[in-house]
């Protein structure tokens, strides 16, 4: 197992054959959640980026983070889907993004570094995410562990990728956006999960976890 204070690079042109997985998975169902991740790309408008996606034999959305061609986001909770108001993401530098989501009345919330910046309620009501599924970072599952559409990939860098089975409180998700190399993820901790990469995707130090101001 590798210690990941990584980050992972998607390349340009997009391609279907360019992904990574984390070899976990959910043990058991989950009826909220908190889903960050660092994230920098310059990606064009117009084209879709799917950051995180989590799959299912039942739905193959069960979980999702994309950006739309519009500027928004896509967040996908037990197959059900919000789209966000326009988040300014694509100037390539890094931010870091925070998902949040409740089951019992479908609230969920959309923070970028540290700050809320758009939130809803009816998601997925009662819903819950299912275990036993598969997570692939930088593209959308469409089967589980592919279905992939080049029109979907992700290009640029990902990092810090941490799941916790509650939401976080804002004060919480402010700590993480400031200081997120000291924080761990209960579900998925970035630090001790093993991510295997495919195609052209590449690994390499985020050093920012060196130098970053406590």
């Amino acid at each position: 197992m590798e210690s990941n204070t990584e980050r992972l690079i998607f390349p340009t042109p997009r391609h279907t054959g360019n992904y990574a997985r984390l070899l976990t998975t959910l043990a058991r169902d989950l009826s909220s959640y908190t889903l960050c991740l660092r994230v920098r790309t310059d990606m064009s408008y117009g084209s879709g980026m799917a950051l995180v996606s989590y799959a299912v034999e039942e739905h193959n959305n069960e979980l999702m983070v994309a950006g739309d061609g519009d500027g928004g986001f896509l967040l996908f909770a037990d197959n059900q889907k919000a789209t966000t108001a326009y988040l300014t993401v694509r100037d390539d530098l890094w931010h870091s993004l925070c998902v949040t989501w409740r089951g019992n009345n479908g609230s969920w919330q959309l923070y970028a570094d540290g700050e809320l910046r758009d939130s809803g309620s009816g998601l997925a009501v009662g819903g819950r995410i299912n275990s036993g599924g598969t997570w692939i970072l930088g593209q959308d599952q469409d089967t589980v562990g592919g279905g992939f559409e080049t029109s979907q990939a992700f290009s640029g860098e990902l990092s810090h990728v941490n799941l916790w089975d509650r939401v976080l409180s804002p004060s919480e998700i402010e700590a993480v956006w400031r200081t997120f190399c000291e924080h761990h993820g209960n579900v998925i901790d970035w630090t001790g999960t093993t991510v295997a990469i495919y195609g052209l995707v590449s690994k390499e130090q985020h050093r920012v976890c060196e130098t970053w101001p406590s």
